[in-house]
């Protein structure tokens, strides 16, 4: 597993400290609107590159934040989306949501289970890998799929840093 570095760790804990004396729905609404908020980020590199750029002051950068996600998050992201932006950590982002993620999981007892496969599921066969997967970890599944065409048959499952290869 990869190490996990200073800055995610401090704000991923942070976040999560303050999150963990709600419920736990709370957590989980949280985590779902990070991965939502990650995604964008992802689509848009230009935004992360902006706020990198030492001539954009603070607080132009978090009028974009506020442009982009205030009213549109719940006040938890919006607050730290803010925080980060501030202390110009949110070329982190990515990481930082992928540790927080990780601690949620590991609370709420969520397995994040990813199925590379050729061509995608059938609802039959998801719920096949997810009753076995749930035997294999103890652990409620939340199962991702990715459709890579270079896997001529079966399937790969990555769970964490291991990957089990029934290709």
């Amino acid at each position: 597993t990869e190490m996990t570095g200073i800055v995610e760790k401090n704000y991923g804990d942070a976040l999560f400290e303050l999150i963990i004396e709600e419920k736990a729905d709370t957590l989980k609404a949280v985590r779902d609107e990070l991965a939502e908020v990650n995604e964008i980020l992802e689509q848009v590199p230009d935004f992360i590159k902006l706020t990198k750029t030492p001539t954009v002051p603070a607080a132009d950068k978090m009028a974009l934040i506020e442009e982009a996600f205030k009213g549109r998050v719940s006040d938890y992201t919006y607050r730290f989306l803010m925080i980060i932006t501030e202390n110009g950590r949110l070329p982190f982002f990515g990481k930082i949501y992928r540790y927080f993620a990780s601690l949620c999981n590991e609370k709420l007892g969520i397995a994040e289970i990813t199925a590379v496969t050729a061509e995608p599921l059938t609802e039959e066969l998801k719920a096949k890998i997810k009753l076995k997967m749930t035997q294999v970890t103890g652990k409620t599944i939340s199962l991702k799929e990715e459709v890579d065409p270079s896997i001529i048959g079966g399937i790969v499952l990555k769970y964490g840093s291991r990957s089990f290869d029934g290709s």
